[in-house]
């Protein structure tokens, strides 16, 4: 996030669509956000709902030759689409005149008794760092919808408004459709045993899922928690154990959408690994990053993410709030992979 000083960038610069902001401003705590919209730009669409559709895998088992003179073998595809909604995400800040005025007020140093607001108040040359306090709001708030749209695209699940509000369908949602895939890394490998830690083993099982399904692998990103990169790491680094590749992370060597990210080596390729702080308890996900866009509702002459002014009446205050609709396009199901049962 930009440093917060005099009227930051998004306000001094005047900008009324944030979209680029929204993916920039904390690339490292919302990978799959930042990752997405740096691939992608985003998709700007005017309408609540969109839709993407998904075609069957062609397994070929047996050939039937064609004959001289003959009618050709017809082998029409299945198709079929999925429904998307675009959430609102609506947050705001109210501060009073005073507040935002009164900058320079500086609370006398006391340590018995005001230590902290002291400390809050005072920046190393004895100024307070903020001097522009509804700018310096705004981008934390900017940065708060950032992490709830980084949640969402694990966590959501899919209302298309009719009897609650509308809410968009996460990946744990959307690899539990029809032809995605699940891995299970329980100890009996099919969601009944007890969960295990995640190993070298469960990442190829799930790779080997995801091209069993006739998966492109273009993109692959493996989003774990902090706690499972540390167990993965320990076997990844220690020779004795059975598979184990040492040195099979590389850190920060590999780049998604302008997002840095290390690598994890597999048989079936080298994928990303991000770290996330928003899976559902006991999963991981492998998701084909050049198929997930995410994608916004156009407001005319407001744009997709933008800042607009609340009323506040008689009241001696401001107001001011972000307001965006947005939904992931994650492609077709069997693309992604969720890993579950992770002790």
């Amino acid at each position: 996030m930009a440093a917060i000083g005099s009227p930051t960038p998004i306000i001094a610069a005047n900008i009324n669509n944030f979209t680029g902001e929204l993916f920039k401003i904390t690339p490292h705590r919302t990978p799959l956000l930042s990752a997405s919209g740096g691939l992608t730009g985003g998709k700007a669409i005017n309408s609540t709902y969109f839709q993407f559709q998904t075609v069957d895998n062609a397994v070929v088992s047996s050939v039937t030759p064609g004959s001289e003179g003959g009618a050709p073998n017809f082998n029409g595809r299945s198709r079929s689409a999925v429904q998307g909604v675009l959430e609102i995400f609506h947050e705001a800040v109210q501060i009073t005149f005073t507040a935002q005025a009164a900058y320079g007020e500086i609370v006398p140093f006391d340590l018995a008794s005001s230590y902290k607001n002291s400390i809050d108040k005072l920046s190393l040359e004895g100024t307070n760092p903020i001097n522009d306090e509804m700018a310096a709001q705004l981008e934390l708030v900017l940065e708060l919808v950032a992490k709830k749209a980084e949640f969402q695209a694990f966590n959501g699940t899919f209302s298309d408004g009719t009897s609650s509000t509308r809410q968009m369908r996460g990946l744990d949602a959307h690899c539990n459709l029809t032809g995605g895939n699940i891995f299970f890394n329980d100890a009996n490998g099919d969601g009944s045993g007890a969960d295990q830690k995640i190993h070298w083993d469960t990442v190829a099982g799930a790779m080997k899922k995801l091209y069993d399904a006739g998966a492109p692998l273009r993109e692959p990103v493996l989003f774990i928690s902090p706690q499972m990169l540390l167990d993965l790491n320990k076997e990844l680094v220690n020779p004795t154990v059975s598979g184990a590749l040492t040195g099979g992370i590389l850190p920060r060597d590999r780049n998604v959408g302008g997002v840095d990210i290390d690598t994890i080596v597999t048989p079936f390729g080298a994928m990303g690994m991000a770290l996330s702080d928003y899976l559902p308890a006991n999963k991981a996900f492998i998701v084909d990053m050049a198929f997930v866009t995410p994608v916004f509702l156009n407001v005319p002459g407001k744009g997709t993410v933008f800042i607009r002014d609340l009323d506040q009446g008689d009241n001696a205050r401001m107001g001011k709030a972000v307001y965006m609709e947005m939904g992931y396009d994650f492609g077709p199901p069997q693309y992604h992979c969720e890993i579950a049962d992770i002790a």
